[in-house]
């Protein structure tokens, strides 16, 4: 199975989500991967990722490898506020130092937003830089281990510039504002997330298939006595394709 089957099965999923109302059974998830053979953490990724689209698990504390808490204990876990790296740290420093010195409208937010229905540029303007100190820390408080801290806080800030230069709704205020950056942020996380899975998905696929074919093969001196391509695709019940893929990934395809 390639890693575009498992994108179709994570979209399946997550439509099958949305279609009960954001509840799954685990029996639901088993069923629509069985065909993958995902092993135990695999799952608990899979878990992971459709409770941040929003989709809860029934008794998914159950199924979690780390759930020896109770259903309280493991919700406080997932607000946990993920910490940031010394690097991380000293980039926010300097990037909110930058902010500081940079001159700011004296006009205030109620102000700015009511010129921002008319169609004001300038009111714009000083509201995307009013904003971006708002928008840091909101990155901050959604941080995530995927996603290295400047680039969180770009999206940020293009979630900030995108938001303001939209011409619905028609009365826009700072909830509306830092509502639609918390959207783009959780956009930003969730689609590396998924892109995080489908990597992991596809090194996990090559080290199972890379020691299956050297299994096979590793005992075999004589040349000759090898598998071919074709044998090993029928031993494994794989693609020849698939065979190839991961002997040139290997270095095993000479």
């Amino acid at each position: 199975m390639d890693i575009q089957k498992f994108q179709q099965k994570l979209t399946e999923v997550c439509e099958l989500g949305e279609k009960n109302g954001k509840v799954l059974k685990p029996e639901q998830i088993k069923e629509c991967f069985g065909e993958l053979d995902l092993d135990k953490s695999q799952l608990i990724k899979i878990l992971q990722y459709l409770k941040l689209k929003g989709i809860s698990i029934e008794g998914a504390e159950e199924i979690s490898a780390a759930s020896q808490t109770g259903p309280e204990e493991v919700s406080e876990e997932k607000e946990e506020k993920v910490p940031l790296t010394a690097e991380e740290e000293a980039y926010l420093k300097e990037y909110l130092e930058g902010l500081e010195e940079q001159e700011q409208g004296e006009r205030s937010a109620e102000e700015l937003f009511e010129l921002l229905s008319k169609g004001d540029a300038l009111a714009q303007a000083e509201l995307s830089q009013k904003y971006l100190r708002a928008a840091a820390e909101m990155a901050v408080e959604m941080n995530c281990e995927e996603i290295f801290i400047a680039d969180l806080i770009q999206e940020a800030n293009i979630s900030l510039l995108m938001a303001l230069g939209e011409e619905e709704p028609e009365e826009k205020d700072e909830k509306w504002l830092l509502g639609r950056i918390r959207c783009g942020i959780r956009h930003a996380i969730e689609e590396q997330t998924q892109r995080k899975f489908e990597d992991d998905y596809l090194v996990a696929k090559v080290e199972k298939l890379e020691a299956a074919v050297r299994e096979l093969t590793e005992d075999e001196e004589d040349e000759s006595s090898k598998f071919s391509v074709e044998e090993l695709a029928i031993i494994l019940d794989m693609d020849e394709e698939e065979i190839r893929d991961v002997l040139r990934l290997t270095g095993d395809d000479k």
